[in-house]
């Protein structure tokens, strides 16, 4: 008896065949290749070619589409507008899957976003037209009334090249005008109990033959299966695809077993209480964005320009940090936040700082068979400020240069008496300004000595030059984030250190240097 079939009639029975809703139809699904990306699934195997490649690394929104998905946090199924360029198809199973062929009625009227669109002439070559229309139809699911910030928002993960954004923001401010007690939910009674009745399906996993390889997906629905699967073998665990997606249709990688994390009710869990909130590993930034950024205001804002609707609605929290990234936006601010992470192993749990997760670049704190449950995020104390800010070329949607987070407080005479910095982009890993932290440690806010604080984000970090930056301008923006956090804390206008002011804080820290040997 082979391991898996072993597994199986231990554990619980398992199923072949991927089930899913698109445009109102059930459909059932032969095991396929689990790196099949949705996209492809429909373009050439449905021929809904409505859904457009552009970037296939869901940056340009040609390929978005709705979906529906069952929210365990909220009991309730969600819908959330997604590229499907980087979605596997094994990942929709038991979700309703709706493109822009299935927005019309069955006597071919147009949905009311279509139409909006045609009669504010908000299309010219066609190529990027279905994306836009499924990003509205995502917010027209949601009954947001859409000003001109949130159609900002809506539309920053779809780009547009030739019929200009004017006609296209006009289209979505008409959608306003239609009363929502007039809005039809177009099949989505039906979409919902199909969902809500394949959350108690069996797990699903995959095995396909491809050349001389075998191919494996695993889609458990409890943390136990996910933890034997993980102690008799040795698959990528995925969560939102945002990442592992790019390796497929960028980098052409071919891999051989994926565990599934995303249908697992365990990890989709955002617990709060008194102290803090426990993000499950299957937790997307939506989801926490709208629950936690009432308390976090800086975080709320970091989550609006992490990415786009699109990302934010497949990527995970957990997925961010596990994947270990230098230019991770989430982590500095989580290690700033003094945040901790449950690692599991069979059922064996060890709770790390975020910061000692981070060994070296592509190297984390993970021992065999471990993989990361959840993290957890203490909430802020009276007299604790947050800050975080992102600095990139393009204000959406764009890879840090550096990214600095800051969890300062101060005393009564102005002092700081909590210090807790951590940056991005300034070296191989997220990691924590420690030197600098500790320098700052009673010191008055009033009149921060800068030149002594680039030298300690000089022994800090060792920032490289590449194509986003430069080794220097790395040091310049750190110092400056640093003067703004301090700025805000201390009530001053914002204020930047430039040209004159950078050259003087760098002299006197050279002549301080040579000055003491």
């Amino acid at each position: 008896m082979s391991v898996l079939t072993s597994f199986r009639k231990k554990f619980i029975e398992m199923r072949e065949d991927i089930i899913l809703m698109l445009n109102g139809e059930i459909e059932r699904i032969p095991p396929v290749k689990s790196d099949l990306t949705l996209m492809n699934w429909l373009r050439n195997n449905k021929n809904l070619t409505g859904t457009k490649e552009g970037c296939a690394e869901g940056d340009c929104g040609a390929c978005t589409l709705v979906i529906g998905r069952y929210d365990y946090s909220s009991k309730a199924v969600a819908w959330r507008a997604v590229n499907s360029c980087i979605l596997f198809l094994p990942m929709l199973d038991g979700c309703s899957v709706r493109t822009v062929e299935g927005l019309a009625s069955n006597t071919g009227e147009l949905h009311p976003v279509q139409t909006a669109f045609v009669e504010n002439h908000a299309s010219q070559c066609g190529f990027c037209t279905p994306g836009f229309v499924m990003s509205l139809y995502a917010g027209w699911c949601k009954n947001r009334n859409l000003d001109n910030a949130a159609i900002d928002d809506l539309f920053a993960g779809n780009l547009c090249r030739c019929t200009g954004y004017r006609p296209i923001k006009q289209a979505a401010f008409h959608t306003n005008d239609i009363p929502v007690k007039e809005r039809d939910t177009l099949f989505r009674d039906e979409e919902e109990k199909f969902i809500i009745e394949n959350v108690a399906r069996e797990d699903l996993s995959l095995q396909v033959k491809h050349l001389d390889r075998q191919i494996r997906f695993d889609a458990p629905r409890r943390l136990q299966n996910v933890q034997e699967i993980l102690h008799t073998h040795t698959p990528l665990i995925l969560s939102g695809g945002t990442d592992i997606g790019l390796w497929v249709t960028k980098k052409h990688m071919e891999l051989d077993h994926f565990l599934y994390l995303g249908n697992v009710e365990a990890l989709n869990q955002l617990d709060e209480d008194d102290e803090g909130f426990v993000i499950g590993a299957a937790i997307t930034h939506e989801g926490a964005m709208q629950k936690m950024g009432a308390h976090f205001e800086a975080l709320q804002e970091l989550w609006r320009r992490f990415g786009s609707e699109q990302v934010r609605a497949s990527g995970t929290v957990v997925g961010n940090i596990a994947n270990g990234s230098p230019i991770a936006d989430i982590s500095p601010a989580f290690i700033a936040l003094g945040a901790s992470l449950t690692l599991n192993a069979r059922g064996k749990i060890r709770v790390i700082p975020i910061g000692s997760f981070f060994i070296a670049y592509g190297e984390q704190d993970l021992q065999e068979g471990e993989f990361v449950q959840s993290v957890y995020i203490p909430k802020l104390k009276d007299n604790e400020v947050f800050q975080s800010f992102k600095i990139s070329r393009r204000f959406d949607q764009d890879i840090s240069a550096v990214m600095g987070a800051f969890l300062l407080s101060v005393d009564n005479d102005g002092n700081l008496q909590k210090a807790e910095i951590a940056y991005g982009g300034m070296a191989a890993i997220p990691k924590a300004a420690s030197t600098l932290s500790k320098f700052l440690m009673g010191q008055d806010i009033e009149n921060l000595p800068l030149a002594e604080c680039r030298k300690a984000i000089q022994a800090d970090f060792q920032p490289i030059s590449d194509v986003r930056a430069s080794r220097e301008y790395r040091y310049d923006m750190a110092l400056n984030l640093l003067v703004k956090a301090i700025n805000n804390l201390a009530g001053k206008p914002i204020s930047y250190l430039a040209g004159a002011d950078i050259q003087q804080v760098i002299s006197t820290s050279f002549v301080a240097e040579h000055k003491h040997g």
